[in-house]
Protein backbone atom coordinates (compact mmCIF):
# COMPACT_ATOMS: atom_id res chain seq x y z
CA UNK A 1 0.00 0.00 0.00
CA UNK A 2 2.96 2.22 0.62
CA UNK A 3 4.68 1.56 -2.63
CA UNK A 4 1.35 2.72 -4.39
CA UNK A 5 0.81 5.84 -2.29
CA UNK A 6 4.75 6.66 -3.38
CA UNK A 7 3.74 6.33 -6.92
CA UNK A 8 1.00 8.23 -6.73
CA UNK A 9 2.53 11.42 -4.91
CA UNK A 10 5.42 11.67 -7.42
CA UNK A 11 3.11 11.95 -10.44
CA UNK A 12 0.53 14.36 -8.29
CA UNK A 13 0.86 17.77 -9.39
CA UNK A 14 0.87 19.02 -6.09
CA UNK A 15 3.77 17.59 -5.52
CA UNK A 16 6.09 19.53 -8.05
CA UNK A 17 4.48 22.64 -6.34
CA UNK A 18 5.49 21.63 -2.88
CA UNK A 19 9.57 20.63 -4.41
CA UNK A 20 9.44 24.18 -5.86
CA UNK A 21 8.59 26.18 -2.40
CA UNK A 22 10.76 24.12 -0.59
CA UNK A 23 13.74 24.58 -3.00
CA UNK A 24 13.05 28.36 -2.38
CA UNK A 25 13.98 28.09 1.41
CA UNK A 26 17.44 29.00 0.77
CA UNK A 27 18.85 28.10 3.98
CA UNK A 28 17.32 24.56 3.73
CA UNK A 29 20.54 22.50 2.51
CA UNK A 30 21.08 19.10 1.22
CA UNK A 31 20.84 15.98 4.11
CA UNK A 32 20.10 18.56 6.72
CA UNK A 33 18.20 16.52 9.37
CA UNK A 34 14.99 17.66 10.46
CA UNK A 35 11.86 17.07 12.53
CA UNK A 36 8.56 16.50 11.20
CA UNK A 37 5.65 16.94 13.99
CA UNK A 38 3.76 14.38 12.97
CA UNK A 39 -0.34 14.02 14.81
CA UNK A 40 -1.43 12.04 12.45
CA UNK A 41 -3.63 14.47 11.65
CA UNK A 42 -4.12 15.11 7.26
CA UNK A 43 -1.75 18.28 6.96
CA UNK A 44 1.01 16.36 8.79
CA UNK A 45 0.66 13.43 7.34
CA UNK A 46 0.72 14.87 4.27
CA UNK A 47 3.98 16.65 4.80
CA UNK A 48 5.60 13.66 6.09
CA UNK A 49 4.93 11.97 2.74
CA UNK A 50 6.27 14.92 0.72
CA UNK A 51 9.72 14.84 2.19
CA UNK A 52 9.93 11.12 2.11
CA UNK A 53 9.37 11.18 -1.23
CA UNK A 54 11.97 13.99 -1.94
CA UNK A 55 14.51 11.90 -0.37
CA UNK A 56 16.80 14.70 0.07
CA UNK A 57 16.91 15.24 4.06
CA UNK A 58 17.18 13.27 7.01
CA UNK A 59 14.02 13.28 8.50
CA UNK A 60 12.82 11.92 12.39
CA UNK A 61 9.30 11.77 13.49
CA UNK A 62 8.02 13.21 16.93
CA UNK A 63 4.76 13.12 17.86
CA UNK A 64 2.88 14.55 21.29
CA UNK A 65 0.47 12.89 22.81
CA UNK A 66 -2.14 15.98 24.28
CA UNK A 67 -3.92 13.47 26.72
CA UNK A 68 -6.88 15.06 25.99
CA UNK A 69 -8.82 12.29 24.41
CA UNK A 70 -9.07 9.18 25.93
CA UNK A 71 -8.20 7.30 22.46
CA UNK A 72 -5.33 9.64 21.86
CA UNK A 73 -2.75 6.38 22.02
CA UNK A 74 -4.78 5.19 18.47
CA UNK A 75 -2.69 8.18 16.99
CA UNK A 76 0.67 7.59 18.62
CA UNK A 77 0.55 3.90 17.35
CA UNK A 78 -0.47 5.14 14.06
CA UNK A 79 2.09 7.11 13.38
CA UNK A 80 4.48 5.06 15.23
CA UNK A 81 3.68 2.38 12.18
CA UNK A 82 3.52 4.38 9.31
CA UNK A 83 6.92 5.53 10.45
CA UNK A 84 8.11 1.96 10.85
CA UNK A 85 6.69 1.34 7.02
CA UNK A 86 8.84 4.10 5.86
CA UNK A 87 11.90 3.78 7.88
CA UNK A 88 11.69 7.02 9.82
CA UNK A 89 13.54 7.09 13.27
CA UNK A 90 10.09 7.68 15.85
CA UNK A 91 10.00 9.50 18.85
CA UNK A 92 6.44 10.20 21.19
CA UNK A 93 5.94 12.06 23.91
CA UNK A 94 3.06 12.17 26.32
CA UNK A 95 1.82 15.47 28.10
CA UNK A 96 0.22 15.43 31.40
CA UNK A 97 -2.84 17.49 30.72
CA UNK A 98 -3.39 17.69 34.88
CA UNK A 99 0.13 19.68 35.38
CA UNK A 100 -1.73 22.73 33.35
CA UNK A 101 -2.16 25.76 35.37
CA UNK A 102 -5.75 26.94 35.77
CA UNK A 103 -5.08 30.34 33.73
CA UNK A 104 -3.48 28.78 30.91
CA UNK A 105 -5.81 27.57 27.98
CA UNK A 106 -5.37 24.08 26.91
CA UNK A 107 -4.69 25.14 23.43
CA UNK A 108 -1.75 27.64 24.74
CA UNK A 109 -0.20 25.11 27.17
CA UNK A 110 -0.56 22.16 24.62
CA UNK A 111 1.72 24.79 21.91
CA UNK A 112 3.99 25.67 24.72
CA UNK A 113 4.79 21.79 25.51
CA UNK A 114 4.75 21.16 21.78
CA UNK A 115 7.30 23.38 21.13
CA UNK A 116 9.50 22.80 24.16
CA UNK A 117 9.72 19.11 23.50
CA UNK A 118 11.00 19.81 19.71
CA UNK A 119 13.45 22.20 21.01
CA UNK A 120 14.91 19.37 22.82
CA UNK A 121 14.90 16.95 21.07
CA UNK A 122 16.13 19.11 18.66
CA UNK A 123 19.34 19.51 20.65
CA UNK A 124 19.24 15.52 21.54
CA UNK A 125 19.18 14.40 17.66
CA UNK A 126 21.54 17.32 16.35
CA UNK A 127 18.27 18.27 14.16
CA UNK A 128 19.19 21.54 12.65
CA UNK A 129 15.40 22.33 11.89
CA UNK A 130 11.69 21.56 12.87
CA UNK A 131 8.86 21.53 10.31
CA UNK A 132 5.13 21.62 11.19
CA UNK A 133 2.22 20.92 8.82
CA UNK A 134 0.67 24.84 9.49
CA UNK A 135 -1.07 25.70 6.29
CA UNK A 136 -2.50 28.87 4.78
CA UNK A 137 -5.93 28.44 6.51
CA UNK A 138 -4.36 28.11 10.32
CA UNK A 139 -2.33 31.15 9.13
CA UNK A 140 -5.92 33.16 8.63
CA UNK A 141 -7.33 31.80 11.94
CA UNK A 142 -4.01 32.78 13.62
CA UNK A 143 -4.43 36.65 12.72
CA UNK A 144 -7.88 36.46 13.44
CA UNK A 145 -7.03 34.84 16.83
CA UNK A 146 -4.41 37.48 17.52
CA UNK A 147 -7.48 40.40 16.19
CA UNK A 148 -10.00 38.84 19.12
CA UNK A 149 -7.22 39.02 22.10
CA UNK A 150 -6.17 42.63 20.84
CA UNK A 151 -2.61 41.99 19.91
CA UNK A 152 -1.92 45.33 17.95
CA UNK A 153 -0.88 45.36 14.17
CA UNK A 154 2.21 43.14 14.92
CA UNK A 155 -0.61 40.42 15.20
CA UNK A 156 -1.52 40.99 11.48
CA UNK A 157 1.14 39.15 10.05
CA UNK A 158 0.09 35.91 11.50
CA UNK A 159 2.45 32.74 11.80
CA UNK A 160 6.04 33.36 10.79
CA UNK A 161 7.01 30.54 7.43
CA UNK A 162 10.13 30.21 9.55
CA UNK A 163 10.93 31.11 13.65
CA UNK A 164 14.07 29.75 14.59
CA UNK A 165 14.35 26.25 13.95
CA UNK A 166 11.05 26.01 12.86
CA UNK A 167 10.09 25.47 9.70
CA UNK A 168 6.35 25.81 8.12
CA UNK A 169 7.02 25.34 4.57
CA UNK A 170 2.86 24.24 3.79
CA UNK A 171 1.89 27.36 4.70
CA UNK A 172 1.76 28.78 1.55
CA UNK A 173 -0.99 26.54 0.81
CA UNK A 174 -4.44 26.50 1.73
CA UNK A 175 -6.26 23.59 3.30
CA UNK A 176 -8.13 23.01 0.29
CA UNK A 177 -5.48 22.29 -1.62
CA UNK A 178 -3.35 19.87 0.72
CA UNK A 179 -7.23 18.14 1.07
CA UNK A 180 -6.87 17.44 -2.79
CA UNK A 181 -3.68 16.03 -2.70
CA UNK A 182 -4.08 13.58 0.52
CA UNK A 183 -7.96 12.72 -1.89
CA UNK A 184 -6.06 12.14 -5.08
CA UNK A 185 -3.20 10.28 -3.52
CA UNK A 186 -5.30 8.02 -0.97
CA UNK A 187 -3.25 8.49 2.23
CA UNK A 188 -3.94 7.63 5.54
CA UNK A 189 -4.79 9.70 7.78
CA UNK A 190 -6.73 10.46 11.81
CA UNK A 191 -9.56 13.08 12.18
CA UNK A 192 -9.12 14.45 15.41
CA UNK A 193 -12.95 14.19 17.02
CA UNK A 194 -12.00 17.65 18.82
CA UNK A 195 -11.74 19.56 15.91
CA UNK A 196 -15.31 19.77 15.90
CA UNK A 197 -16.04 20.91 19.16
CA UNK A 198 -16.37 24.60 18.72
CA UNK A 199 -16.44 25.26 22.16
CA UNK A 200 -12.53 25.90 21.65
CA UNK A 201 -12.15 29.09 19.80
CA UNK A 202 -9.92 28.49 17.15
CA UNK A 203 -12.34 25.49 15.97
CA UNK A 204 -15.09 27.74 16.49
CA UNK A 205 -13.26 30.68 13.97
CA UNK A 206 -12.82 27.80 11.85
CA UNK A 207 -16.15 26.38 11.52
CA UNK A 208 -17.86 29.43 11.92
CA UNK A 209 -16.23 32.27 10.93
CA UNK A 210 -13.56 31.21 7.74
CA UNK A 211 -15.72 28.25 6.09
CA UNK A 212 -19.16 30.44 5.89
CA UNK A 213 -16.82 33.59 4.98
CA UNK A 214 -15.16 31.58 2.35
CA UNK A 215 -17.88 29.88 0.63
CA UNK A 216 -18.92 33.90 0.16
CA UNK A 217 -15.47 34.85 -1.08
CA UNK A 218 -13.81 31.94 -2.56
CA UNK A 219 -10.23 33.72 -2.84
CA UNK A 220 -10.38 34.70 0.67
CA UNK A 221 -7.36 32.84 2.60
CA UNK A 222 -5.17 33.65 0.09
CA UNK A 223 -6.13 37.41 -0.14
CA UNK A 224 -6.06 37.50 4.02
CA UNK A 225 -2.31 35.38 3.36
CA UNK A 226 -0.86 38.50 0.36
CA UNK A 227 -2.31 41.14 3.17
CA UNK A 228 -0.24 39.61 6.12
CA UNK A 229 2.84 39.41 4.28
CA UNK A 230 2.47 43.36 3.55
CA UNK A 231 2.44 43.72 7.31
CA UNK A 232 5.34 41.14 8.04
CA UNK A 233 7.03 43.06 6.02
CA UNK A 234 6.45 46.40 7.67
CA UNK A 235 7.10 44.60 10.60
CA UNK A 236 10.77 43.72 9.67
CA UNK A 237 11.44 46.88 8.19
CA UNK A 238 10.62 48.26 12.12
CA UNK A 239 12.24 45.35 13.71
CA UNK A 240 15.44 46.11 11.47
CA UNK A 241 15.43 50.02 12.27
CA UNK A 242 15.25 49.13 16.53
CA UNK A 243 18.17 46.32 15.89
CA UNK A 244 20.44 48.67 14.48
CA UNK A 245 19.67 51.98 16.11
CA UNK A 246 18.71 50.90 19.73
CA UNK A 247 19.73 47.53 20.50
CA UNK A 248 23.31 46.86 19.03
CA UNK A 249 23.69 50.48 21.25
CA UNK A 250 22.46 49.05 24.30
CA UNK A 251 24.29 46.92 27.53
CA UNK A 252 23.04 43.08 27.52
CA UNK A 253 24.04 40.20 29.26
CA UNK A 254 22.34 37.11 30.20
CA UNK A 255 20.97 38.38 33.31
CA UNK A 256 20.82 42.70 32.58
CA UNK A 257 19.57 45.13 29.88
CA UNK A 258 20.00 48.97 30.45
CA UNK A 259 18.30 50.88 28.01
CA UNK A 260 18.37 54.80 28.70
CA UNK A 261 15.27 56.71 27.99
CA UNK A 262 16.97 59.02 26.05
CA UNK A 263 17.58 56.54 23.14
CA UNK A 264 13.59 55.74 22.85
CA UNK A 265 12.00 58.85 24.75
CA UNK A 266 11.22 60.51 20.98
CA UNK A 267 9.78 57.10 19.76
CA UNK A 268 6.04 56.40 19.02
CA UNK A 269 4.28 53.83 21.49
CA UNK A 270 4.64 51.03 18.85
CA UNK A 271 8.21 51.68 18.74
CA UNK A 272 8.53 51.64 22.67
CA UNK A 273 6.30 48.31 23.04
CA UNK A 274 7.75 46.94 19.46
CA UNK A 275 11.67 47.41 21.13
CA UNK A 276 10.76 45.47 24.52
CA UNK A 277 8.86 42.42 22.18
CA UNK A 278 12.12 41.99 20.43
CA UNK A 279 14.60 41.95 23.37
CA UNK A 280 12.43 39.57 25.27
CA UNK A 281 10.86 37.65 21.97
CA UNK A 282 13.17 33.85 23.44
CA UNK A 283 10.77 34.33 26.83
CA UNK A 284 7.68 35.81 25.63
CA UNK A 285 6.02 35.56 21.96
CA UNK A 286 2.53 36.43 22.23
CA UNK A 287 1.31 39.80 23.49
CA UNK A 288 -2.30 41.11 24.39
CA UNK A 289 -3.52 44.64 23.96
CA UNK A 290 -3.25 44.81 27.76
CA UNK A 291 0.32 43.55 27.83
CA UNK A 292 1.10 46.44 25.60
CA UNK A 293 -0.98 49.31 27.58
CA UNK A 294 0.59 48.26 30.98
CA UNK A 295 3.35 48.30 29.16
CA UNK A 296 3.29 51.64 27.88
CA UNK A 297 2.27 52.91 30.55
CA UNK A 298 5.46 51.94 32.69
CA UNK A 299 7.43 53.14 30.07
CA UNK A 300 5.47 56.79 29.46
CA UNK A 301 4.40 57.57 33.17
CA UNK A 302 7.08 55.86 35.29
CA UNK A 303 9.57 57.13 37.94
CA UNK A 304 12.72 56.28 39.76
CA UNK A 305 12.05 53.22 41.52
CA UNK A 306 8.84 52.31 40.12
CA UNK A 307 8.81 48.80 38.96
CA UNK A 308 7.16 46.10 36.68
CA UNK A 309 7.10 42.38 36.03
CA UNK A 310 7.20 42.09 32.15
CA UNK A 311 7.12 38.20 32.67
CA UNK A 312 7.86 35.81 35.25
CA UNK A 313 11.35 36.40 34.16
CA UNK A 314 12.15 39.87 34.04
CA UNK A 315 11.81 42.56 35.99
CA UNK A 316 11.96 46.15 34.41
CA UNK A 317 13.13 49.02 37.23
CA UNK A 318 12.93 52.42 36.47
CA UNK A 319 16.19 54.34 37.66
CA UNK A 320 17.56 57.50 37.08
CA UNK A 321 17.19 57.70 33.24
CA UNK A 322 17.26 53.93 32.58
CA UNK A 323 15.16 51.41 32.12
CA UNK A 324 16.93 48.41 33.53
CA UNK A 325 15.98 44.91 32.93
CA UNK A 326 16.86 42.45 35.34
CA UNK A 327 16.49 38.39 34.90
CA UNK A 328 14.63 37.46 37.80
CA UNK A 329 15.88 34.96 40.80
CA UNK A 330 14.57 33.50 43.85
CA UNK A 331 16.42 34.72 46.58
CA UNK A 332 16.35 32.79 50.05
CA UNK A 333 16.09 35.91 52.76
CA UNK A 334 16.51 33.48 55.23
CA UNK A 335 19.66 31.32 54.03
CA UNK A 336 22.83 31.61 55.43
CA UNK A 337 26.09 30.07 54.11
CA UNK A 338 29.77 29.19 56.24
CA UNK A 339 32.41 30.19 54.73
CA UNK A 340 36.02 28.98 55.62
CA UNK A 341 39.35 30.10 53.73
CA UNK A 342 40.69 29.31 50.90
CA UNK A 343 37.39 27.88 50.09
CA UNK A 344 34.95 28.65 47.17
CA UNK A 345 31.16 29.23 48.18
CA UNK A 346 27.85 30.01 46.18
CA UNK A 347 25.32 31.95 47.40
CA UNK A 348 22.30 33.54 45.47
CA UNK A 349 24.16 33.33 42.29
CA UNK A 350 27.26 34.78 43.21
CA UNK A 351 30.88 33.14 44.01
CA UNK A 352 32.86 34.35 47.50
CA UNK A 353 36.45 33.65 48.95
CA UNK A 354 38.55 34.20 51.74
CA UNK A 355 42.34 33.86 50.65
CA UNK A 356 44.54 33.68 53.21
CA UNK A 357 47.74 31.74 52.06
CA UNK A 358 49.33 34.54 49.51
CA UNK A 359 51.46 37.70 50.37
CA UNK A 360 49.35 40.44 49.56
CA UNK A 361 49.92 44.21 49.08
CA UNK A 362 47.77 47.03 50.25
CA UNK A 363 45.74 48.15 47.64
CA UNK A 364 43.40 46.27 45.38
CA UNK A 365 41.96 47.25 41.96
CA UNK A 366 37.81 45.98 42.43
CA UNK A 367 35.10 46.98 44.87
CA UNK A 368 34.71 42.78 44.87
CA UNK A 369 38.15 42.46 46.07
CA UNK A 370 38.61 43.96 49.58
CA UNK A 371 42.17 43.26 52.09
CA UNK A 372 41.57 43.05 55.48
CA UNK A 373 43.24 42.29 58.75
CA UNK A 374 42.50 38.25 59.47
CA UNK A 375 43.56 38.76 62.74
CA UNK A 376 40.37 39.86 63.17
CA UNK A 377 37.88 37.24 61.52
CA UNK A 378 40.25 33.92 62.61
CA UNK A 379 38.51 31.34 64.36
CA UNK A 380 35.60 33.17 64.36
CA UNK A 381 31.98 32.19 62.81
CA UNK A 382 31.92 33.56 58.69
CA UNK A 383 28.77 33.72 57.34
CA UNK A 384 27.32 34.86 54.42
CA UNK A 385 23.92 35.85 54.10
CA UNK A 386 21.10 38.71 52.45
CA UNK A 387 21.51 41.92 54.53
CA UNK A 388 18.65 42.41 57.01
CA UNK A 389 16.50 45.88 57.76
CA UNK A 390 17.75 45.79 61.41
CA UNK A 391 21.90 45.59 60.04
CA UNK A 392 23.90 48.10 61.18
CA UNK A 393 27.98 48.39 60.55
CA UNK A 394 30.61 51.32 60.46
CA UNK A 395 31.81 51.89 56.75
CA UNK A 396 35.51 52.15 56.23
CA UNK A 397 36.27 55.76 56.58
CA UNK A 398 33.37 57.04 58.68
CA UNK A 399 33.57 57.50 62.75
CA UNK A 400 29.98 56.26 63.03
CA UNK A 401 28.20 53.11 62.68
CA UNK A 402 24.90 53.37 59.86
CA UNK A 403 22.38 51.39 58.93
CA UNK A 404 22.86 49.14 56.02
CA UNK A 405 19.69 50.64 54.38
CA UNK A 406 20.74 53.95 54.62
CA UNK A 407 24.23 53.10 53.13
CA UNK A 408 22.46 51.54 50.78
CA UNK A 409 20.56 54.79 49.66
CA UNK A 410 23.66 56.69 49.46
CA UNK A 411 25.69 54.66 47.32
CA UNK A 412 22.67 54.89 45.30
CA UNK A 413 21.51 50.75 45.43
CA UNK A 414 18.82 50.08 43.14
CA UNK A 415 15.73 48.95 44.63
CA UNK A 416 16.25 45.79 42.35
CA UNK A 417 20.06 44.89 43.75
CA UNK A 418 18.78 45.96 47.31
CA UNK A 419 17.09 42.66 47.33
CA UNK A 420 20.04 40.30 47.19
CA UNK A 421 22.84 42.40 48.76
CA UNK A 422 24.86 40.06 50.47
CA UNK A 423 26.94 41.15 53.66
CA UNK A 424 30.16 38.84 55.14
CA UNK A 425 29.22 38.45 59.33
CA UNK A 426 32.04 37.77 61.49
CA UNK A 427 30.47 36.19 65.11
CA UNK A 428 27.07 37.40 63.55
CA UNK A 429 28.79 41.73 63.40
CA UNK A 430 28.75 42.94 59.65
CA UNK A 431 32.28 43.02 58.59
CA UNK A 432 31.88 43.68 54.81
CA UNK A 433 29.05 45.00 52.70
CA UNK A 434 29.71 42.40 49.71
CA UNK A 435 31.75 44.45 46.86
CA UNK A 436 30.89 48.15 48.02
CA UNK A 437 32.64 48.67 51.93
CA UNK A 438 34.25 46.73 54.58
CA UNK A 439 33.84 47.67 58.28
CA UNK A 440 36.13 50.17 59.69
CA UNK A 441 36.92 47.39 62.25
CA UNK A 442 38.48 45.11 59.81
CA UNK A 443 41.16 47.23 57.99
CA UNK A 444 44.73 47.08 57.53
CA UNK A 445 46.05 48.74 59.85
CA UNK A 446 50.33 48.99 60.86
CA UNK A 447 49.94 46.72 63.42
CA UNK A 448 48.04 44.22 60.89
CA UNK A 449 50.43 41.13 60.60
CA UNK A 450 48.07 38.25 59.04
CA UNK A 451 45.75 39.20 55.95
CA UNK A 452 43.06 38.50 54.14
CA UNK A 453 41.62 39.22 50.39
CA UNK A 454 37.60 38.70 50.65
CA UNK A 455 36.56 38.23 47.19
CA UNK A 456 33.11 38.50 45.84
CA UNK A 457 32.04 37.47 41.77
CA UNK A 458 28.51 37.98 40.39
CA UNK A 459 28.24 35.01 38.09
Amino acid sequence: MIRLFIKNIKKDPFTLLFTKELYSLKYLKKNDKIIIAVSGGLDSIALLFLLHHLNRYKLIVAHIDHSIREDSVKDRIFVEGICAELNIQFFSKKLEINSRPKIQSIEEWARQQRYEYFKNLCHETKSRWVMTGHHCNDHTETILMNLSRKTGVIGLAGIPKKNGKIIRPLLSFTKKEVCDFVTRVGLPFIEDSTNFDISIPRNFIRRKVVKPWELKVPHLIKAIYKSSQYFEEWKLSLDQLLRNFIINHLKISDKKIEIPLSLISSLPNLGKSRLFQLLFEKDKTLWSKHDLEMLEHFINKGSTGKTFNLINSWLLLYNRGKIIAFRNRSINLKRRVSIEPNKSIYFNNSEYKIITNKIFHNNTCSKNEELVDWSKLKNKKLKIRIWDSGDIFQPLGMKNKKKISDFLVNEKINIVAKKSQSVLTVDGEVAWVCGLRISEWVKITENTKEKALLKYNPL
